[in-house]
């Protein structure tokens, strides 16, 4: 390759070039620099993996889960409800002779069955009524019923009698981790007397590397004074929301404290642990367990638990010695409450969390992670492979790069994936992936470059987004195709036909073709009609947005046009298809207005017109919400405030989507002014529900909602609300309650 350098070679040039800045941009990741979305991508190629892998089965039935389920929300409500019931519940337990009762939950404040200074005086007014020697017969019943009540009271003392008498009972903690600097408290946080049965069995000395904490919710050292032990439930949630990896040992204020799951399995095995504290390293007997400070990746074996619910354990329904040896796990099952996402299930029970590291722990299971050399080490191989392959195209081989670009990426991830399932290892798979891709796309780029198609590649990009006429104002303005992405404030919109599975499944191919062009073309004829731009189909969806490319001041307004007269275009839709003997449809519209990213993601050789970003994202989310809800469409706070007075809306809740933690005021586009099915009244009515929910006066909020159920019996809000505050009625929900309703799925 000696002498001057040619247009040919020069892809060669920014192969080596891209190569040296993925390798060095890789090296001082996490480190120096932060590579925006590659923790994430690889957190979600793990996932894969796992599906990859298929379920393992469990390997015996030692270790049970007893659900506190809705079985038992309906049988024994007593268990939500008292602390007599929970006694109940252990002593029934304790009947079975396990082998441990590990809870993964706490009792850490009082029951509180009367207010403090009404307790004090009927416990008062008992004493002073079993003073008197000879009682009128009404003082004689009044006494018996003051009697009961001061039983009543001892809730607390029946359930640490209950705790004691069993002998194997394990009490879960939750610790709040120590994230920030401003986390770290000023003086020693407290230790609750009780919790040191949950310490590691020995701690070697030094600066701790244990994941650290300022507090802990334990249970009350009264009752924790008769447990065997106790554990942290504390688990690790990824960005995205899904639980991968989970603490072994939490220091607080110089105690170390050991997992639920580690608990159980040192229970198990009869063995001791230990916590060296300077390198994190924890181990089980002999066997060390591999961790990075303190903490390990979850192997999910996506094979459920051997399970029980807790209402047959109190009926009886469970024959004598059943559980007997078991390691017994309770913890909350039913449908509403303590659900984690992991790689196999996005509502999985969180009390299998700590059943999965237990048997992970027994069976050695636990995964291991490479080490940063080799995952630079397999970054440079690929980079290397991927410039060898560069000099065949110098050489007239164009087709190769691509075709060995994706041999290599086949190689590598068939090399991690028997890496993960047959040794446990988990080495990382998108950095070289990336690399190999990124070394590719860019040599590419610059031989496209030479190429002089800029025009044609502006027509090519957009003719499928926007009508004829824009695409030729995109041209003759290139600057508004060029790489990468514009923050602009956007209105995007996605919609979603309802059981389209379903669907799809009871018609045959052609059909169903024929099908989806008799929807999808005045869908997005609507789009384009209203001055939006079509981003893409997925499957059934569409995705849509205004105010890009070119500016459209009223986005928001047309976007909400649009939805209404999606609905409407439906209708005549469904009459064709109801007079063909086809399924109906409905359709779920999502729309929100925010800062975007919007503009030609890819490289030279393929652009994608498209947005990215935060709002993007809530989008998406609240199109799935609707179907929770049971409305058409659904709208964030910033639309709403965007769209004007042309449009009446209805807020519906304060939600919390899937990945994030800030909660969003979401809207129901009811309609037009004078064209909704709800009347002023009705909204006023709705609104004052609302107010007297988010206040806990749930009592109050389903009278309104009655009332609103007797003039819309159809009402899917109204449905789902009162549902949700006779569950709350029912069982109130703890202080920390913020009236904000978490998105189960997306």
């Amino acid at each position: 390759m000696a002498g001057r350098p040619t247009a040919r070679n020069w892809p060669l040039f920014a192969a080596i070039a891209a190569a040296v800045l993925c390798v060095l941009a890789y090296s001082g990741h996490a480190r120096v620099i932060d590579l925006p979305g590659l923790d994430d991508l690889e957190r979600r190629s793990i996932d894969l993996r796992f599906r990859m892998r298929g379920p393992r089965p469990v390997r015996d039935n030692r270790i049970v889960i007893v659900g506190l389920d809705d079985k038992t929300r309906r049988e024994a409500p007593e268990v939500f409800q008292t602390r007599r019931g929970w006694a109940q519940l252990l002593r029934a337990l304790g009947a079975q002779r396990p082998r441990a009762i590990a809870l993964d939950l706490f009792f850490s404040s009082p029951e509180i069955i009367l207010p403090g200074q009404l307790a004090a005086d009927v416990r008062a007014a008992a004493v002073a009524a079993a003073a008197d020697p000879a009682p009128s017969p009404a003082l004689a019943q009044a006494r018996g019923v003051l009697d009961q009540v001061v039983e009543e009271l001892r809730g607390d003392e029946v359930l640490a009698a209950a705790v004691a008498e069993a002998k194997v009972v394990y009490l879960g903690a939750a610790f709040r981790m120590i994230e920030r600097a401003e986390d770290v408290p000023a003086t020693p946080p407290h230790f609750p007397a009780g919790l040191e049965k949950g310490e590691v069995g020995e701690a070697v000395g030094g600066a701790p590397t244990a994941p650290s904490a300022f507090h802990v919710s334990a249970t009350l050292p009264a009752i924790a004074r008769g447990a065997a032990g106790a554990g942290a439930v504390n688990h690790y949630r990824d960005p995205d929301g899904v639980a991968r990896r989970i603490p072994l040992v939490v220091e607080l204020g110089g105690h170390y404290v050991q997992s639920l799951g580690l608990t159980l399995a040192a229970v198990a095995t009869d063995q001791s642990t230990r916590f060296f504290a300077p390198t994190g390293a924890v181990s089980l007997g002999p066997r060390t367990i591999p961790s990075s400070r303190a903490a390990v990746r979850i192997n999910y074996l996506g094979t459920p638990f051997p399970r029980v619910s807790a209402a047959d354990v109190l009926a009886g329904r469970i024959p004598p010695g059943e559980l007997e040896h078991k390691l017994l796990l309770v913890g909350f099952t039913h449908a509403a409450y303590d659900k984690v996402p992991t790689p196999f299930d996005p509502l999985a029970d969180g009390v299998e969390l700590h059943a999965t590291l237990a048997h992970n722990l027994l069976y050695d299971g636990v995964l291991r992670d490479s080490s940063g050399f080799a995952d630079i080490a397999a970054v440079v191989l690929v980079a290397l492979a991927a410039i060898m392959l560069q000099l065949q195209a110098v050489r007239r081989r164009a087709w190769l790069p691509i075709a060995g670009a994706v041999a290599i990426l086949l190689v590598w991830v068939l090399l991690v994936q028997l890496a993960f399932e047959r040794r446990g290892v988990v080495i990382e798979m998108v950095a070289p992936v990336f690399t190999v891709a990124a070394i590719t796309a860019v040599a590419a780029a610059v031989a496209a470059a030479t190429e002089g198609r800029e025009k044609a590649r502006l027509r090519s990009a957009f003719a499928r987004y926007v009508s004829r006429t824009l695409v030729e104002r995109i041209v003759t303005n290139p600057e508004a195709a060029e790489l990468g992405g514009k923050r602009k404030e956007l209105t995007v919109l996605f919609s979603d036909i309802r059981g389209f599975s379903r669907l799809a499944e009871s018609l045959p191919p052609e059909r169903l073709a024929e099908f989806m062009n008799q929807y999808l073309t005045p869908m997005s004829e609507l789009v384009l009609d209203n001055d939006g731009t079509l981003d893409k189909y997925i499957g059934d969806a569409v995705m849509a947005w205004w105010n890009a490319p070119l500016d459209v001041p009223d986005h928001a307004a047309r976007a909400c046009s649009t939805a209404l007269a999606m609905l409407e275009a439906l209708r005549p839709l469904n009459q064709r298809w109801r007079g063909e003997g086809l399924p109906q449809v409905q359709i779920g519209v999502g729309i929100n207005t925010g800062a975007m990213s919007v503009g030609n993601m890819g490289s030279e050789k393929r652009l994608d017109f498209t947005v990215l970003g935060d709002a993007v994202n809530l989008g998406a989310r609240l199109e799935g919400l609707t179907k929770e809800y049971g409305v058409d469409i659904l709208v964030g706070d910033s639309t709403r405030q965007a769209a004007g007075s042309g449009f009446v809306f209805r807020e519906l809740d304060r939600v919390r989507v899937v990945g994030k933690d800030r909660a969003a005021r979401i809207f129901q586009l009811v309609g037009k002014p004078g064209q909704t099915a709800l009347s002023t009244e009705d909204l006023l009515a709705w609104q004052r529900m609302l107010d007297l929910y988010r206040a806990r006066d749930f009592a109050g909020a389903e009278a309104e909602l009655r009332a609103l159920a007797g003039r819309h019996p159809s009402d899917g809000p109204t449905l789902v609300f009162l549902d949700r505050v006779r569950d709350l009625a029912a069982s109130p929900p703890g202080a920390s309650w913020d009236g904000v309703y978490d998105q189960r799925s997306k």
